[in-house]
């Protein structure tokens, strides 16, 4: 391979959404689902229990694991990666507008990984004139939940890496090594 080969593949670098973990989070839904279902079914069970155990089960659980599947499969037939890493900045693909947020590497100061109870972030540590600007520039209720995510990490952005193709600390280490 030729060097100048070597640093095209090293100018993107793409990670996507793993299909297994994705699929066994759907798998697991549909299971309380079904549980949902056999409650419905029971003719001993209350009114209550038959709503709450049965009916919210099926809503709650069976909607959201069609939903992730949905997503899932959408994102790999179509090849959208969550996360891609370039030289200068990293693009974030958000689901909801299906598009791209940048972060560039000029105002960040320093990538952490977070590892909380259950979940596993990557906390996005802004230089101080790029983070007034952000928040300045936001709306009421995104300036709120930036104030929740500093209180609770110490950044006002954070990288979801659950459920993804590379490890959450590579990632971080990554991004970090790109940041010099």
């Amino acid at each position: 391979m030729k060097p100048a080969d070597k640093r095209t593949n090293e100018a993107e670098i793409r990670i996507y959404q793993s299909l297994w973990k994705n699929m066994l989070l759907v798998a697991l839904c549909l299971a309380f689902a079904v549980v949902g279902y056999m409650i419905i079914r029971d003719d001993d069970c209350g009114l209550v229990k038959k709503m709450l155990g049965g009916w919210l089960n099926i809503i709650f659980f069976g909607g959201g694991g069609l939903f992730i599947a949905a997503i899932t499969i959408h994102n790999r037939i179509r090849h959208i990666p969550l996360l891609v890493i370039y030289e200068d900045r990293l693009e974030l693909y958000e689901q909801r507008k299906g598009w791209y947020y940048s972060i560039n590497f000029a105002d960040v100061g320093k990538f952490r990984f977070v590892n909380g109870s259950s979940l596993k972030m990557i906390a996005v540590d802004y230089k101080a004139s790029p983070l007034i600007h952000k928040f300045e520039e936001s709306s009421g209720f995104k300036q709120g939940l930036m104030k929740y995510n500093f209180n609770e990490t110490g950044a006002i952005e954070n990288i979801p890496v659950v459920n993804l193709t590379m490890k959450g600390k590579e990632i971080c280490d990554l991004l970090n090594r790109h940041l010099k």
